[in-house]
């Protein structure tokens, strides 16, 4: 059985982290340095090597800003690599599994422990259509000089499972958490890949009318010569 199948747990520890959003099939590096977490760490491996990655809200007051209050969807992973280092911190590398909801907080101390459910994708006939834009706005944006690497599309293009595809592209590429936080909250798989697709549509023509007026300066910068 492959690893992303992995039966996912009722309940799974969580990190509970600021402007961080992990997607599933990502790969994510981590340091654990919190003794909190350390503890969390030591228990994942001695068990199945999962827990959960959560974002913390950023729209909470500051009476709130304590109670580390995260957005109700996150994703659980797999502890791909755990290194311990002298000073007792760890690097780990985390996989994304599956995305999974909150249903409720069943530990607190000295970590935080989530009774969870997983989500699965919704598909419909229209994914084709999207992935299809989608490809093409990638290449436009490495062919403008965007972050978008000829590295990326050859990783990604391959790729036949659809949700992996857009999921590994939306965690690639998008910069604002917000932004990524929504994408992982959508179900529907075509929806998703619209608002990913929207984004990197208008990050692209902001591109071209900047080189565009780049191209002109050059233009009037000859004339005077």
């Amino acid at each position: 059985m492959n690893d992303l199948d992995l039966e996912i747990p009722q309940c799974v520890p969580v990190m509970t982290l600021r402007g961080v959003v992990l997607f599933p099939r990502a790969m994510m590096p981590l340091r654990i340095f919190e003794d909190r977490y350390r503890q969390m760490l030591d228990q994942c491996l001695s068990e199945n090597r999962m827990f959960a990655i959560f974002a913390e809200r950023e729209d909470v007051t500051h009476e709130e800003e304590h109670l580390e209050l995260s957005h109700p969807i996150g994703t659980i992973g797999l502890v791909r690599v755990s290194k311990k280092h002298d000073d007792g911190t760890s690097f780990v590398l985390l996989q994304g599994l599956r995305r999974v909801k909150i249903k409720s907080i069943t530990q607190e101390h000295p970590y935080r422990i989530l009774e969870v459910e997983a989500i699965d994708s919704i598909i419909d006939d229209s994914m084709d259509h999207f992935r299809t834009q989608l490809s093409r706005e990638l290449k436009r944006n490495m062919n403008l000089g965007g972050i978008v690497t000829n590295e990326m599309i050859e990783f990604l293009t391959p790729l036949e499972d659809n949700d992996a595809f857009v999921d590994l592209t939306a965690y690639s590429i998008c910069q604002e958490t917000l932004v990524k936080q929504t994408m992982l909250e959508e179900n529907n798989l075509s929806a998703r890949t619209s608002m990913l697709l929207d984004e990197l549509t208008n990050e692209n023509d902001r591109l071209t009318l900047v080189k565009e007026a780049l191209d002109g300066n050059c233009e009037e910068d000859l004339g005077y010569n």
